[in-house]
């Protein structure tokens, strides 16, 4: 019989007593030195004379840690083919606690890594009925990304635009705006400014990984959540773990950076305290295209950002609080004006806050049995300001009260989850309560009270067999504002209950390492408060929201297929294919309602149908890793039966490369992508398309003092694509006004330092 597993003996000191080793952890970490969570391994007690006394498999926890609590002597198994491992002691003493860290010298996560997102329970890939992509927090720093826009810019299946003064915003699987969920460390990212979310806001100094889910999860996540989901999860205090880091950037078109941040986890009793700081400050000069203009195509931007964590551990119980902050400014110029007495512009100032609070607690009854309790609270709030600004003497004075405005954004989100296992192991079953709370404070909203939302959600892992695993989830909700009341002669009016929300997931695992998934989704979104309320109506504008809004219903259908391999020692591949289909009714667009008052409000168009192909491959053999994806997708609308189906496709293409030499340790790579021609249609109805792009970058990564100096040098956008054609009417959402969309500022060669202390 092949051995399937190899043993590598640590053995403790067994002249002790029991009573002096009543607890010791094994903290099991990678190359990195970052906790590998949910990693299985096999624990074998020994008797004084090596005999095993019984066997217990045992995962790390969320912290990468398994706790012992026996006097025996223990052996560790470990699948050959994650490859070998090497420990050393830490901090050795006669006390009850002790700790030893087991580094697994290969990289086994990266054909099988971990996510968190729509489970309380860390999963591996191959453990996870939902297809999730992980991005590591080692592909961010190879990719010398600055914001989330920066990383999700080599990623298929998605597409970004960009907005001279609303930032980046996505689409997935073809939806965009409302219809994809933000998430920081699984809570939902406020301030969307025409139903968008800058992710060029998100930096990316404290990030540990990203996860993507594509589908509706509107069972697990609620409203906004049709298209699919974005965990951006950032970095936690570690018990035992003191750091100190600091990065530099600055390039060619005017981006300086520099954040900093430090982690110290040898605070309190038995160092169950940790505590995580950063801070950073991220400058862009602006780009523009055309020197004879006063106005920028790339606005100037000014960041500040920062954010504190604190952890506390106990026995079988975590606590995490977290408070971070975020201020930009961009500025907006208009072409100068001349007259006889004086050159005259004026400019518009948006200054962006952010602040947002954060409780998380884990508890562990016992190994059947979880805890979770998330709260929080974030807070909103974009100013804009317009002034005259004499260019001779350079004085400012506000223009007219009507060209401010503050808009503020609150919004309150509480979640709960218990997590069972049963004995048996063949169903892990977790149920859970979510409240949220939205409210808006604008002069350009009629209606100053905000939407209340509270669902309760189940959802179960089932094992029928070694090889079949479903996942049922349903989502009941009350929302104040939309659905229907099932006793309204008891409630009265005020008590309404929206759609049930089910979702079922199937995982079929074909061979040892092909597995197949296939899934159906229903999604829900209700109108938001500016959808509903809005009103801006002067000289320039008409644009107001309808209280006639009904709920985004979608159903969501997904196949795919998920071949990982390890093929030996230095080799492995990986393949991914899948097929979605959405068909989503009563979607919410701004449109033009009549030509002669020129009134843009928010509507329910008919139907929209989106679908599309996405396929992967990956290959790393030894130091060389090689990533080939490519994406078709097509949507087609409908606004009302007597109109005609409105289509149009677009195709992506991307391959990024990595090879890292072994002497001395230089990695190189390469990112590139090519976006096919894309077709659309205006408010109007008006159809226009968007010329075909490729985009490359290319960058060294060099460690100094035993790597603890990282120099990377590089030119992002090798190319130098700026603009694309696009026959789009003048002055749509993303153009400049010259019938050209933003895609890059130019090519640009850039440095960056990395300080590891």
């Amino acid at each position: 019989m092949k051995k399937l597993l190899f043993i590598f003996f640590i053995l403790f000191n067994i002249g002790f007593s029991k009573a002096q080793f009543a607890e010791r952890v094994l903290l099991i970490v990678d190359q990195q030195n970052q906790p590998l969570v949910n990693f299985e391994v096999t624990l074998q007690f020994l008797d004084p004379s090596g005999k095993t006394l019984h066997t217990q498999l045992s995962s790390t926890n969320n912290e990468g840690q398994i706790t012992i609590t026996s006097a025996l002597a223990i052996s560790i198994i470990i699948d050959p083919e994650l490859g070998k491992i090497e420990y050393s002691r830490i901090a050795p003493s006669l006390n009850s606690e002790k700790e030893l860290k087991i580094q697994v010298t290969t990289e086994i996560n990266r054909i099988n890594p971990v996510s968190i997102t729509g489970s309380l329970s860390p999963k591996l890939a191959t453990q996870n009925p939902y297809a999730v992509e992980v991005i590591s927090q080692k592909t961010i720093a190879l990719m010398g990304a600055q914001n989330l826009t920066d990383v999700l810019q080599n990623q298929s299946n998605i597409q970004i635009s960009q907005d001279p003064v609303l930032g980046s915003s996505i689409q997935l699987q073809g939806l965009g705006g409302q219809n994809v969920k933000i998430l920081v460390n699984s809570v939902p990212m406020i301030g969307r400014m025409d139903g968008n979310l800058d992710i060029s806001q998100i930096p990316m100094n404290n990030v540990e990984r990203i996860e993507i889910i594509e589908g509706p999860m509107s069972a697990v996540y609620g409203s906004d959540a049709i298209g699919g989901v974005v965990n951006i999860i950032t970095k936690k205090p570690i018990s035992n773990v003191n750091r100190v880091q600091t990065n530099s950037y600055i390039d060619g078109v005017g981006n300086t950076n520099i954040d900093a941040n430090f982690q110290l986890g040898n605070l309190g009793k038995k160092s169950r305290i940790g505590l995580v700081c950063d801070m950073g400050r991220q400058f862009f000069g602006g780009t523009d295209f055309d020197l004879s203009t006063r106005s920028a195509d790339w606005k100037p931007k000014s960041k500040l950002f920062g954010s504190m964590g604190l952890n506390y551990q106990l026995k079988k119980s975590n606590h995490l609080l977290r408070y971070s902050a975020f201020q930009e400014k961009i500025t907006d110029r208009s072409d100068a004006e001349f007259n006889l007495i004086t050159v005259t512009g004026y400019n518009n100032y948006f200054n962006t806050h952010r602040n947002d609070f954060l409780s998380l607690s884990d508890f562990t009854l016992n190994y059947r049995n979880k805890l979770q309790f998330q709260n929080s609270f974030n807070i909103y709030e974009r100013t804009k300001t317009m002034v005259r600004r004499n260019l001779v003497e350079g004085s400012e004075t506000l223009t007219r009260g009507e060209d401010q405005d503050t808009t503020t954004n609150y919004q309150a989100n509480f979640r709960g989850f218990w997590s069972h296992q049963s004995a048996n192991k063949k169903i892990d079953w977790l149920t859970g309560y979510e409240g949220q709370f939205e409210s808006i404070q604008t002069k350009r909203v009629t209606k100053k009270d905000g939407i209340f939302d509270m669902g309760i959600f189940s959802t179960a892992d089932i094992n029928l067999s070694p090889k079949v695993q479903i996942k049922p989830s349903i989502r009941f909700i009350y929302n104040n504002q939309f659905g229907t009341n099932p006793l309204p002669g008891i409630f009265g009016n005020s008590f309404k209950i929206a759609p049930v929300i089910p979702s079922l997931q199937l995982k079929f695992n074909a061979t040892k390492h092909l597995i197949m998934r296939g899934s159906y989704a229903r999604g829900f979104r209700s109108p938001n408060i500016k959808e509903l309320y809005f009103m801006f109506v002067d000289i320039n504008h008409n644009v107001q929201g309808n209280q006639l809004l009904t709920t985004e219903t979608a159903h969501n259908f997904i196949g795919s297929v998920d071949y990982r391999h390890n093929i030996n020692k230095i080799s492995a591949v990986t393949f991914k294919l899948s097929y979605f289909k959405n068909f989503v009714t009563n979607q919410i667009q701004l449109a033009l309602v009549d030509n002669k008052s020129n009134l843009y409000q928010y509507i329910n168009i008919g139907k929209m149908n989106s679908q599309g192909v996405n396929s992967q491959i990956e290959y790393f053999y030894n130091q060389l890793q090689v990533k080939l994806s490519s994406s078709w997708i097509s949507n087609e609308s409908l606004s009302d039966e007597a109109s005609n189906w409105k289509k149009w496709t677009v195709i992506q293409t991307g391959l990024n490369l990595m090879y890292t030499f072994q002497k001395p340790k230089v990695s190189l790579q390469w990112f590139s992508r090519y976006t096919g021609k894309n077709y659309g249609y205006e408010e109007s109805g008006k159809a226009f398309e968007i010329a075909p792009y490729f985009i490359a970058d290319m960058s060294m990564s060099v460690p100094l003092l035993k790597e603890h100096i990282m120099f990377q040098a590089g030119c992002k956008n090798i190319f130098g694509v700026t603009q694309v054609l696009s026959s789009a009417s003048t002055g749509s959402v993303h153009s400049n006004g010259n019938g050209n969309l933003n895609v890059s500022n130019g090519r640009n060669l850039f440095v960056s330092i990395k300080i590891n202390l």
